[in-house]
C-alpha cells in the first residue's frame, strides 16, 4: 500500500514491497507510522527474506508466522483509525531464546527445557511491543547462552554469513547472524561475556551492551538469580546502524515492571553530544592484539579526533584481571548446578567449553568468592578513576580476527588462552560497564570493529561517538548483500 505522498524516510529506491527488509528499523517506523507502507507489507517481506537465508544461515529457529501478522494487521488498524503509533511501529525484530515469551519456550538452547512455555512476556519483549515492534521469531544460542559459537543439538549451528568457517559468535550468534542477513533490522541479545557485542563483531554488525540495570531482564521462567547474573549480565540490540541501536535501547529500556534489578536511570544527558577525551587503548599488557584491530583502532580514533575529541594513549585497569575476577565470580556459582546441568544435556560441544573454563578459574571458598566480590569493587572504582579524566574509552572487542569455530573445544590451556584474548569483553562486563561495538571495515575478508565504552548510564554518549566512526567508515552490510547474495562462503 505505498502512498503517492511518501515520507522523506520512504523515498529510497526499491524495487517494491518485498524490498522492504532492506530498511532501516527508524525508515520502517516513521513510514508505517504515515502510511507510507503498512506494517504487513513489512513483515511479509522480512519473512521472505527469512525464507531465502534461513536455511542457510540457521539464525531464526522458530517463528510465529501468524501472530506476527496479526500483531502488523492490528498496528494497521490502529493507524488507520487514527491512533498515534510508537517509534519502532511496525518494525520486525527478534527475541533471544533464553527471554521469556508468551506461549513459546524459553529453551535458552537447552534441550531438555523445550517444554519451559513462558506464561508472559519478559520486560523487555513487553517494552518492544509497548514500542510497536512486531516479533518474528526467537534467535538461536548455545545451551545455556554460555559461549561464543551458537549451536545446539536441538536448532544445530548458526553459521556467519561472511564465511562457514568462523563462528557466528555467542551467545546471541542468531541475534548477530539474523540482523546481518537481512531478517529483521534489530534483534534482542543477553551480554555476560561479551554476548551481545561479540557477535556483533564477527557478524559486521553494531552491538550495545546496556548498563546492568538499564533494560529489565527479570524472568519468570527463571526467577532466581546468582549475584553473576544479577550484576554481570546486561541485555541490549544488535543492529545495522547506531541510529537504529538509539532507537531500540529508548524501547528496550523504557519501564522496568517487577525487575528488582532495574534502574530508572535517565537516558540523556547535555554533555552526550560534545566531544571529549578519549582513552585509546591499541595495547594490552601481556596480549598481542592483532595488527588489523589495532589499526581499526587508529582509524577510529582519526574519526574522532577530526569531530573534536581529543585521544591520548592510556593504560587501563588490567584486563586480565577483569577477565579473572569474571572468572573467580561466574564460574564459582556455575559449580553451585550449572556444571551438572550442562554434563546432564550429553554433548560434549558445550561440557567441554564450560569445563574447561571451570578450570581455567580457582576452586573458592566462601570466603574467596566474597573476596573476590570486594575485588570487583575495587576495579571498578579505578575504572570510574579513568572516567574521571577520559569520559570515553575506545579499545578492542576482542584481540583476535573472528574465531574458527570450535576454537573452544582443546585443551584448558588453550581455553585459558582465549580467555586472554576475549578478556576486553570480560573485563567491560564484570564491572557492570556498558559497551558499544561499531564495525569499521573488513580485514581478510572477515568484519573488523572496535569497542567504545562509558560510565554507567552514559550510553547515549557511546552512541553519539559511533555514530561519528560509523560515518567515516559506513556500514558493512550493504557489501555483504551485494558482494555476498549467496553468503556464506
Amino acid at each position: 500500500m505505498m502512498s503517492v505522498n511518501q515520507t522523506e524516510s520512504s523515498k529510497r529506491a526499491i524495487d517494491g514491497p518485498n524490498d522492504l527488509w532492506r530498511w532501516t528499523g527508524a525508515e520502517i517506523g516513521a513510514a508505517v507510522r504515515h502510511g507510507d507502507i503498512s506494517a504487513v507489507e513489512v513483515v511479509e517481506s522480512v519473512y521472505a527474506r527469512a525464507a531465502a537465508v534461513n536455511p542457510v544461515i540457521n539464525s531464526i529457529v522458530h517463528m510465529d508466522r501468524e501472530r506476527a501478522l496479526a500483531e502488523a494487521r492490528a498496528l494497521d488498524r490502529r493507524r488507520n483509525a487514527g491512533e498515534t503509533l510508537g517509534p519502532l511501529a511496525g518494525v520486525p525484530v527478534s527475541i533471544k531464546l533464553n527471554v521469556d515469551v508468551a506461549g513459546e519456550a524459553t529453551s535458552n538452547g537447552n534441550p531438555l527445557w523445550l517444554n519451559r512455555i513462558a506464561s508472559e512476556d519478559s520486560g523487555v519483549v513487553s517494552n518492544l511491543r509497548r514500542a510497536g515492534a512486531v516479533v518474528i521469531g526467537r534467535t538461536n544460542t548455545p545451551p545455556y547462552s554460555f559461549r561464543w559459537f551458537t549451536e545446539n543439538s536441538v536448532y544445530g549451528r548458526t553459521r556467519n554469513p561472511w564465511s562457514a568457517g568462523v563462528t557466528s559468535g555467542g551467545s546471541s550468534g542468531g541475534a548477530g547472524a539474523a540482523v546481518a542477513s537481512g531478517v529483521g533490522p534489530i534483534a534482542h541479545g543477553t551480554d555476560i561475556a561479551g554476548s551481545i557485542r561479540y557477535p556483533a563483531y564477527v557478524n559486521g554488525v553494531v552491538g550495545l551492551r546496556a548498563t546492568t540495570g538499564r533494560i529489565p531482564s527479570f524472568q519468570a521462567t527463571a526467577p532466581r538469580r546468582y549475584f553473576g547474573l544479577q550484576a554481570i549480565s546486561a541485555q541490549g540490540p544488535l543492529t545495522r546502524t547506531i541510529s537504529d541501536a538509539r532507537l531500540a535501547l529508548e524501547a528496550m529500556a523504557c519501564d522496568g515492571g517487577i525487575d528488582p534489578i532495574w534502574v530508572d536511570a535517565r537516558l540523556r544527558y547535555d554533555d552526550d553530544e560534545l566531544p571529549t577525551h578519549v582513552a585509546l587503548v591499541d595495547e594490552i599488557d601481556g596480549i598481542d592484539v592483532d595488527r588489523e584491530i589495532q589499526q581499526a583502532l587508529l582509524s577510529a580514533a582519526a574519526a574522532l579526533a577530526s569531530a573534536g575529541y581529543t585521544v591520548e594513549r592510556v593504560p587501563l585497569p588490567d584486563l586480565k584481571q577483569g577477565m579473572e575476577l569474571w572468572e573467580s565470580i561466574v564460574m564459582s556459582e556455575c559449580r553451585l548446578g550449572m556444571l551438572d546441568a550442562v554434563d546432564a544435556i550429553g554433548d560434549a560441544v558445550i561440557s567441554t567449553p564450560v569445563h574447561n573454563m571451570a578450570a581455567c578459574a580457582p576452586d573458592l571458598s566462601l570466603s574467596g568468592y566474597a573476596e573476590a566480590i570486594a575485588s570487583r569493587d575495587e576495579m571498578r572504582r579505578k575504572w570510574n578513576i579513568l572516567f574521571r579524566r577520559y569520559p570515553l574509552v575506545l579499545m578492542p572487542t576482542s584481540c583476535r580476527l573472528p574465531l574458527c569455530w570450535d576454537a573452544d573445544q582443546g585443551s584448558v590451556d588453550e581455553m585459558r588462552a582465549l580467555l586472554n584474548v576475549q578478556s576486553p569483553l570480560m573485563a567491560v562486563a564484570v564491572c557492570g560497564l556498558p559497551g558499544l561495538h561499531v564495525p569499521t571495515g573488513l580485514a581478510r575478508g572477515l568484519p573488523l570493529g572496535v569497542q567504545l565504552v562509558a560510565p554507567a548510564f552514559r550510553e547515549m554518549r557511546l552512541l553519539h561517538a559511533g555514530a561519528i566512526i560509523e560515518a567515516a567508515h559506513g556500514t558493512l552490510i550493504q557489501q555483504l548483500w551485494d558482494q555476498r547474495p549467496g553468503f556464506p562462503g
